[in-house]
């Protein structure tokens, strides 16, 4: 990776990385080995989180939708042994990376599709989002991940009061959460699953097994939109499935809420 042309001194600070793949997996381990390096550097991490993924061929009659993957990752505190690792890492055949110094404006992407100005919404992708990041670090200090989280929207933290509660819902019981995705996960290795589809489950299982105040189609149907946005074309088929399984565990009205 060349980034001497791209980082100035006075950008080295903090830098932003865009990953692009048309492998989803082949990029969450380029994203895993940037953490994995940069790490011991003394580098803080903020990420890997999933952006929503971009349609590059449209399904035809003899030929499957295919979509390109990206990730996100900013690093704070860098320094000069920084930027040396970054330069030395490998990427393979297909991925792109992009590198920015953080004062540089997010350019909306044009393709895109008008984002969801819901609260719910945008509390449950950026659970998602943290989520993806926790299964690659697993932040022994929650409390500065998150304020990095955090100072990197646009809204204020407390209108993301939903996602920590998700956040740190999920975390607290992410085993009794993954045995349920264990068994709905038919023929289907946990080790598998997609790191987005993965956060986007536990997530809505969490709603829907904590949450009853909420209805839980609601928490399926939001969960089947995120993977329509964020993941393949296929995992709004299997995040549904093992949701529409677990829903009828639960001995409840789906459409109905029952209570605080």
């Amino acid at each position: 990776m060349d980034t001497e042309s791209t980082i100035s001194p006075s950008a080295r600070a903090k830098i932003r990385i865009r990953i692009k793949g048309i492998d989803y997996r082949m990029v969450d381990q380029c994203a895993s080995d940037i953490v994995a390096s940069v790490t011991p550097t003394g580098a803080r991490i903020s990420g890997p989180f999933p952006l929503p993924s971009q349609i590059e061929v449209y399904r035809s009659a003899d030929q499957d939708e295919v979509r390109g993957h990206r990730r996100n990752i900013e690093i704070i505190n860098s320094s000069a042994q920084t930027v040396d690792v970054m330069r030395r890492i490998n990427l393979p055949t297909g991925i792109e990376i992009s590198i920015a110094a953080p004062d540089e404006p997010v350019v909306p992407d044009p393709a895109a599709a008008p984002a969801k100005r819901n609260r719910r919404h945008d509390n449950r992708v950026l659970a998602m989002q943290f989520l993806c990041s926790w299964e690659v670090q697993r932040h022994a200090d929650m409390v500065t991940a998150l304020f990095d989280l955090f100072s990197e929207r646009e809204k204020p933290r407390d209108y993301f009061s939903f996602a920590e509660e998700l956040i740190q819902g999920v975390i607290r019981d992410v085993t009794l959460i993954d045995e349920v995705i264990g068994k709905y996960a038919k023929n289907w290795a946990f080790a598998r699953i997609a790191r987005v589809d993965l956060a986007i489950l536990r997530v809505a299982i969490f709603e829907l097994m904590r949450r009853t105040d909420i209805p839980p189609v609601v928490s399926i149907n939001e969960a089947v939109d995120i993977a329509k946005e964020f993941s393949t074309d296929e995992s709004k088929r299997f995040v549904n499935g093992i949701l529409d399984s677990y829903k009828e565990e639960l001995g409840r009205d789906p459409r109905k809420a029952e209570g605080n």
